[in-house]
């Protein structure tokens, strides 16, 4: 009951502008379905676009069960397996995406207060971080550009630079969409429907990995804060290494204390979020994983297309690769960090080293603080690597009993 006066009398302290312009950024998510800083009409937009998607996935898992039960006929322009397959998984990621950041989104609010709360505890041991507004904004502008444009090129390819104005849609439906639409079957209403949809979707694939690396950066952030001043702590011990009285003692092992129960915060924190971001960071992965090996499969099959298609193709892939690593990197920040105040408290002197300080260098090394996909995988460097190594894996078997 004491921690609600005591957070109320801290919030006059300087913060960085983190939680806020998150939440900011939050609020925006309202317009593409994810209604959880949104009022009202947001739940009911979000409802509609949850309804889209539950259609056109319905519609993509229906087209592959009429191929794979010999309804339909096989065509390896679009509609073949691998072309339904891809465009089911596709539209499930969007399906899974909206509920999973809908649900994170909602608890973001509780953890934004533990948060808050934590950094304003820890307000004279973490100097709030002025940089991390400008960093967030800057992130958040490039993903959405680099999407946009990766989006538009994509178009650009399904349409073709010769199609009349008129044609736009028809054509551009008919060839992204072959797997789930053809000629016979095309109408203007279906048209309107799947070409909002993929949009949608498109936007909530690239969102997902967003909130991923902008919550890494936030965590890793209070990390980098917290080992600056265990640095700056122990520079001190050893310019006053001769300052051996009783009080100055009792000082200094008070503020070690004090930094001890601070990354007791953190590994808290970081865990809240982990189990409340997880089954995001899990989909992000799988789906990632799967697309990076479908490009790097079809691009390797390839035998013949124009110059545009290459193009495409290697900015596509390149896009994909670049947000599939940010996502890893940006987790695995958050590790590298939880431990990077050991590399300071082996050199503290022997004169200045006291219980706080064994207490704290034996918790940072035994505690295992990540980001994790559920508990199946951390996300560490060590991890990117072993994805590598299984895609190439996974390409190499696919090329070897391709037909």
């Amino acid at each position: 009951m004491s921690e609600t006066p005591n957070l109320s009398k801290l919030e006059s302290r300087q913060q960085d502008k983190f939680l806020p312009t998150l939440t900011h950024i939050f609020t925006v998510a309202q317009w593409f379905g994810i209604p959880s800083y949104g009022n009202k009409f947001a739940i009911c937009w979000a409802v509609i676009v949850l309804c889209m998607l539950t259609v056109v996935e319905g519609a993509a898992i229906w087209m592959m069960i009429r191929l794979l039960a010999g309804i339909a006929k096989h065509i390896d322009d679009g509609r073949g397996l691998t072309a339904r397959l891809s465009g089911s998984i596709f539209y499930a990621n969007g399906f899974l995406s909206l509920i999973l950041s809908w649900k994170f989104m909602y608890s973001w609010k509780r953890l934004s207060f533990y948060w808050k709360r934590a950094e304003l505890v820890d307000v004279s041991l973490a100097i709030p971080d002025e940089a991390i507004q400008r960093k967030v904004i800057v992130v958040t502008c490039f993903v959405s550009v680099c999407a946009f444009a990766e989006h538009l090129l994509s178009m650009i390819l399904a349409i073709g630079i010769d199609s009349p104005p008129m044609d736009f849609l028809e054509r551009y439906i008919l060839n992204s969409h072959a797997f789930l639409i053809t000629p016979n079957t095309y109408s203007l209403w279906s048209a309107i429907l799947i070409f909002f949809v993929s949009k949608i979707a498109t936007i909530l694939w690239n969102f997902q990995d967003l909130i991923i690396i902008l919550i890494s950066m936030g965590l890793t952030s209070r990390y980098h804060r917290l080992n600056s001043f265990v640095n700056l702590c122990v520079k001190n011990e050893k310019t006053n290494r001769d300052k051996t009285s009783v009080t100055e003692k009792y000082v200094r092992t008070h503020q070690w204390r004090r930094i001890r129960e601070a990354y007791v915060r953190q590994a808290a924190l970081v865990r809240m979020v982990d189990a409340n971001i997880g089954a995001l960071v899990l989909l992000s992965n799988v789906n990632n994983f799967y697309f990076i090996c479908l490009q790097l499969f079809l691009g390797l099959t390839k035998s013949q297309g124009s110059l545009v298609s290459y193009l495409y193709y290697f900015i596509s892939l390149g896009w994909l690769l670049f947000r599939a690593c940010s996502v890893v990197l940006a987790a695995a920040d958050v590790h590298i960090h939880s431990r990077r105040a050991l590399e300071y408290l082996q050199t503290c002197p022997g004169t200045g080293f006291n219980i706080e300080i064994m207490r704290l260098n034996n918790q940072l090394s035994h505690d295992f603080v990540a980001l994790s996909g559920m508990g199946f995988f951390s996300l560490s460097r060590q991890t990117l690597l072993e994805v590598a190594g299984n895609i190439i894996k996974y390409e190499l078997v696919l090329i070897q009993y391709d037909k």
